[in-house]
């Protein structure tokens, strides 16, 4: 096939339907995903809300095409569905959820944490306890939604010490759907020192090396976590299966 001749009177070739996203595409769709997904974590888009593409890109100010691949990942990631005639569906939350979701995170975040411990090096546990530093900053401790992201923070510091980073991935997802669950407690009942407690102890265990003390300690912090959030949200709700978007 002979070449083009690229004269400046030549007109600029079309883009072909299979081209590959640009890379403003590529940082718009992140930057909507991210925006999305963290109303969604907080609570701010509440659990059972339905809303249209063009709510949503009315509310963020973004193209149909940029929404379209931030709920792609959304709905991969089981916080949004799609329902026929209804737009999207920020996924509910029922209190089976709540128990299934902090059960699955007391099975994966003491596996990573048991990797991550095993080739523990001073640095990095420097790292986790920055991460901790963070979590009890003034301007942090002042708003629940700084904190439940601090706390992230520092769960995802010490899994990304595990050098697996689909380990640490894993982890982050499902610290997405309890972060979610939390700030629904938070309405209840102050979870806060409970939290802060729970670092505190990972943080000693740490220091002393004691891997299979971290695995057990992991374990029972979430279930622990659990008893609480439940009782919090239980003390409005009256069946196991009551939809929990009334607490939003």
């Amino acid at each position: 096939m002979t070449p083009r001749d690229f004269t400046a009177a030549s007109p600029r070739p079309a883009l072909s339907a299979g081209a590959a996203p640009s890379t403003a595409d590529l940082l718009r769709s992140e930057q909507a995903y991210e925006q999305v997904k963290s109303d969604i974590v907080a609570c701010v888009l509440r659990p059972g809300e339905t809303l249209t593409e063009k709510q949503i890109g009315d509310r963020y100010q973004i193209r149909k095409a940029t929404i379209r691949a931030a709920l792609t990942r959304l709905m991969q990631e089981g916080l949004v569905r799609s329902e026929p005639r209804r737009g999207y569906v920020i996924t509910p939350l029922t209190l089976r959820d709540v128990a299934e979701i902090f059960d699955v995170r007391s099975l994966i975040e003491p596996e990573v944490f048991r990797v991550a411990a095993s080739g523990l090096t001073e640095r990095g546990l420097e790292d986790v306890r920055q991460a901790a530093r963070k979590v009890l900053k003034p301007e942090t401790l002042r708003s629940h939604v700084a904190f439940l992201a601090a706390d992230r923070a520092f769960r995802l510091a010490l899994a990304e010490l595990s050098g697996n980073s689909r380990l640490a991935q894993l982890l982050g997802q499902i610290l997405d759907q309890s972060e979610r669950v939390l700030h629904l407690g938070f309405r209840s009942r102050d979870l806060t020192q409970l939290i802060i407690g729970q670092q505190k102890e990972l943080i000693h265990a740490c220091e002393a090396r004691e891997v299979a003390g971290i695995v057990k300690l992991a374990r029972s912090q979430c279930l622990a976590l659990k008893k609480q959030v439940l009782e919090a949200l239980l003390a409005g709700a009256k069946l196991q299966e009551t939809n929990l978007q009334d607490f939003a």
